[in-house]
């Protein structure tokens, strides 16, 4: 198969429709709605102090500006004058001004300035400065915020959870951690389908060669984040699993955080040895970004916490070479699976239970206006 040369483009969602129907989950693999969630638009060092830029994320255009001070907004992106690309304009000290007309917005979408009228007197322009009623003229804002590399937008005025970090993480609530973003990658299918490949045990002996019973536990404390953690006994019947036990011993660990449809963090090792030496973890992060046509892109990165001095250095480089070699290695794997694939859900047997579940989860989720809501 030429994988390079195969179709990102979702028309397998509307083939065989009569012989095979498909299965539209209400948020699953839907490609009509969004989930309210965190989503990534761009690299830290791509918007400066006093920059700002327009992204679309999925069927929303959103701008982004960093103020004078370093303050982070986003906003809807059309001016609510005549509609032009407030990503085309500039930053004045705290507020965003349109190049169209100069009509000038607060980080919280206030209408604070118009340019033909700055020179105007309150008792010429009416009631206020602006006019009369257009001191009521807002655009609406989103959460924002700066992780990993990169800048995160919230897809509802208000976020329901906190940008999260990975489970093994949760400790290290006052320690910096260091992510090396490694790049945007073309998915052959909406990125719930890739999400739902770290906790498909199926696959782990049909693709992986690697036949672990997995029992799993599943949380889901915080609203809009699940948290499953998998222990199993690697297998001896082949040289993959013998020589995963001598690297990591005879049981293996993961966990995968999901968190609000948008986000996935997959921890593996959590807790394991070589020759009595406790390793590191090995901790990758996906964020999503779902396209019109039906599939994703996913902003991919390694995560490891921030270390001092040049050994410190060596062994976050260690690490990072060693998750890389590991997301090759599974993504050589699993990538044949998904071209021309059509994701469907009626026949799933008691082996998907854990699947099944992280479907069922999903389906809970709340959606953002940003994309169709039934």
């Amino acid at each position: 198969m030429n994988l390079r040369t195969a179709p990102r483009d979702g028309k397998s969602r509307s083939l065989n429709l009569s012989s095979q129907p498909h299965v539209i989950q209400r948020v699953f693999n839907n490609h009509e709605v969004l989930t309210k969630g965190w989503y990534p638009v761009c690299t830290s060092r791509e918007l400066k102090a006093g920059e700002c830029r327009s992204y679309t994320i999925f069927k929303q255009r959103i701008v982004v500006f960093r103020t004078q001070s370093g303050n982070l907004h986003a906003l809807d992106a059309f001016c609510p004058h005549l509609g032009a690309d407030l990503g085309n304009g500039r930053v004045i000290g705290e507020k965003i001004q349109c190049y169209f007309h100069q009509w000038s917005y607060s980080g919280e979408g206030h209408l604070v300035e118009i340019a033909c009228r700055k020179k105007q007197s309150a008792a010429e322009a009416g009631e206020t400065p602006l006019g009369q009623g257009l001191d009521q003229v807002k655009t609406r804002s989103y959460p924002v915020t700066e992780a990993y590399g990169h800048l995160w937008v919230f897809s509802a005025s208000e976020a329901n959870h906190k940008l999260p970090k990975p489970v093994t993480f949760e400790h290290y609530q006052h320690h910096e951690l260091d992510a090396l973003y490694i790049k945007e990658a073309n998915l052959f299918a909406h990125h719930h389908i890739m999400m739902a490949n770290g906790v498909d045990l199926q696959h782990f002996a049909s693709v992986h060669n690697l036949d672990i019973a997995f029992d799993y536990q599943i949380k889901t404390d915080t609203p809009g984040i699940f948290d499953w953690t998998l222990r199993g006994e690697i297998p001896t019947d082949n040289l993959k699993g013998r020589l995963a036990r001598w690297l990591v011993g005879n049981e293996f660990e993961y966990h995968v955080r999901f968190a609000g449809g948008s986000m996935t963090f997959i921890t593996y090792g959590s807790d394991q040895r070589f020759m009595g030496f406790k390793l590191p973890s090995l901790q990758i992060l996906w964020g999503g970004l779902p396209q019109e046509s039906g599939v994703s892109k996913a902003r991919i990165f390694l995560i490891t916490p921030k270390r001092k001095g040049l050994l410190g250095k060596l062994q976050t480089q260690l690490i990072y070479f060693s998750a890389f070699a590991l997301l090759a290695m599974l993504r050589d794997e699993d990538v044949n699976a998904f071209p021309h694939m059509r994701f469907n859900t009626h026949r799933l047997i008691k082996e998907d239970a854990s699947l099944g579940r992280l479907i069922q989860l999903t389906n809970q989720l709340e959606l953002s206006d940003w994309g169709t809501v039934p």
